[in-house]
């Protein structure tokens, strides 16, 4: 992955990527690894300029659509729309993991000179079905467990929410020093929190 950079690629971001890609594209909690690979197509339609959602993909392929160009669109009656035609709030969950999780990845690639990882045979297994026990529908119109916070908001699906940590701490900051205001990186933490800040607008993010 990566071989056709024209940046070298950090060697720790290098190895969260190419773990997470891994993880992105085999079998999930909800979905299968072909549904999954479908996702990320859908994404991947919406980034390079589709006019609308692929109708065969079903509400599930809206989600990834609307997720990927307008996240800050998304708002609960369309979640519930998606909902009462057949897209459950967990595979929902499952979507806006995906989703984020691909762009972290597609971006940082091309971000880098090189390209998109092509997608793997999909793995054939069944979903695994890994849901915490007591997920609760919160204020994010998603099943929640414990505090509502970012880096925790795919931890009803167990699986997800570490493979989200995974791939974000090694972009962001470990989530251990985010108190620390004297962390630096390759960038000082103010320069982070200044592409973070800017990310975030770009991408309609107002957590």
């Amino acid at each position: 992955m990566l071989s056709d950079a024209i940046i070298d690629p950090d060697p720790v971001r290098l190895t969260a990527v190419e773990q997470g890609w891994i993880s992105l594209t085999g079998t999930g909690p909800m979905l299968t690894a072909t549904q999954r690979h479908a996702i990320i197509g859908a994404a991947r339609a919406a980034w390079e300029g589709a006019d609308a959602p692929d109708v065969a993909l079903g509400p599930a392929g809206e989600a990834a659509y609307w997720m990927a160009i307008d996240a800050g669109g998304v708002t609960s009656a369309v979640v519930g729309d998606l909902e009462a035609r057949g897209l459950d709030r967990f595979s929902y969950l499952e979507i806006v993991g995906i989703v984020a999780r691909l762009s972290n990845i597609d971006f940082y690639a091309t971000g880098l000179g090189g390209s998109r990882p092509s997608l793997p045979d999909p793995d054939p297994a069944a979903p695994t079905g890994d849901v915490a026990a007591g997920a609760i529908l919160a204020d994010m119109w998603v099943p929640q467990v414990g505090p509502v916070r970012a880096p925790m908001v795919l931890d009803a699906l167990p699986g997800e929410g570490n493979a989200f940590r995974a791939i974000h701490e090694p972009m962001y900051i470990p989530f251990h020093e985010i108190g620390n205001g004297a962390y630096a990186d390759v960038l000082t933490r103010p320069q982070l929190e200044y592409v973070a800040a800017r990310a975030s607008y770009l991408n309609e993010c107002f957590y």
